[in-house]
């Protein structure tokens, strides 16, 4: 079998983590009181995208390890370390341990179970859905001859789409049936992320990247059908609008950038444990403002990143191998 050509990554490309920081920073606000346009499938989809730009083809020990590292250990580490903190607010709360669903520790093998799946912290479904997204990727990379790569993997997106009925009528563990739904956005991701990137770095017609992307997005926003394939075109319109867009500030030192870039590369840490920290400070919130209204998510999504940020410092110089990070 022919041996993949290896994907040559360069320096960073600025716009990419900005795009990162602005995303995982609506993850945290989707999760609290937010706007009705911050929607956590499109933010997840930009998510999906973003991982399958960075993705680099590698012989599987070294794939496995890596991904191990940086995905499986840090979510194990924020598994327990919710479930732990779960069970600390249930005390406080209770004045006592009775009534504490001992089970969720092991909802990670469940195999339908909804909205309830890691009820522990919920948002850690997507290191779950990515490791397994990954593998998935890697062996298709692997099959796939690289004459004519592009066109064998539209034809893989094609026929994801085909079966997509079935595929969400399917319940498995480890939620393979979610990263088989999302793989066309890894896809996506994968083949026109960092080309379209390296592009926008060097490019004078930035602007019009922006603007048809924009366009089209709403275009299909509105279009009155809801062809699974049309959230794809959708999705990956807006991440080339927005990364048009960011590449303007490519270098920008201003403190929103720096702010923005940081959470974009802690992103690991910010997506492990904002929940557990909004369970505290999303009451103080909803106290200042004497509601749960926009006001006060935009506080409790202020005070949980000031605290993340505070704690990413602390967290990579003592324990950088709980956020997939090497001394």
């Amino acid at each position: 079998m022919e041996k993949p050509v290896p994907q040559i990554h360069k320096k960073r490309i600025d716009s990419i983590d900005l795009l990162k920081g602005l995303a995982i920073v609506g993850i945290v606000w989707k999760h609290t009181v937010h706007p009705h346009w911050c929607d956590l499938i499109l933010i997840s989809a930009i998510f999906f995208i973003l991982s399958g730009t960075f993705f680099k083809d590698e012989p599987f020990v070294p794939f496995l390890k890596k991904r191990v590292r940086t995905i499986l250990v840090p979510f194990l580490v924020f598994y327990l370390f919710s479930f732990l903190a779960r069970l600390l607010f249930h005390v406080a709360h209770h004045h006592t341990l009775h009534g504490f669903d001992w089970s969720a520790v092991l909802q990670l093998f469940t195999i339908d179970s909804g909205s309830l799946y890691l009820s522990v912290n919920i948002p850690l479904w997507f290191l779950v859905c990515l490791f397994v997204m990954q593998l998935i990727f890697w062996v298709l990379n692997r099959l796939i001859p690289q004459r004519h790569r592009t066109l064998w993997f539209l034809l893989v997106i094609a026929v994801i789409y085909a079966g997509y009925p079935a595929i969400e009528e399917w319940r498995t563990l480890f939620m393979v049936n979610v990263a088989l739904e999302s793989l066309p956005y890894f896809i996506a991701g994968n083949l026109f992320g960092l080309p379209l990137a390296r592009y926008l770095a060097r490019s004078s017609h930035r602007y019009l990247v922006a603007l048809l992307g924009l366009a089209l997005f709403i275009a299909v926003q509105y279009l009155p059908v809801e062809w699974p394939v049309l959230s794809l075109v959708k999705f990956f319109a807006l991440f080339a609008a927005l990364l048009a867009l960011l590449s303007y500030a490519e270098g920008n030192r201003s403190p929103l950038a720096r702010f923005v870039r940081t959470c974009g590369e802690s992103s690991l840490l910010i997506m492990g444990i904002h929940v557990i920290l909004l369970a505290p400070l999303q009451p103080i919130a909803c106290a200042i403002t004497g509601k749960p209204d926009l006001l006060a998510g935009a506080i409790a999504l202020a005070l949980t990143l000031l605290v993340i940020y505070l704690l990413i410092p602390v967290v990579n110089k003592y324990i950088p191998w709980a956020v997939g990070k090497r001394r």
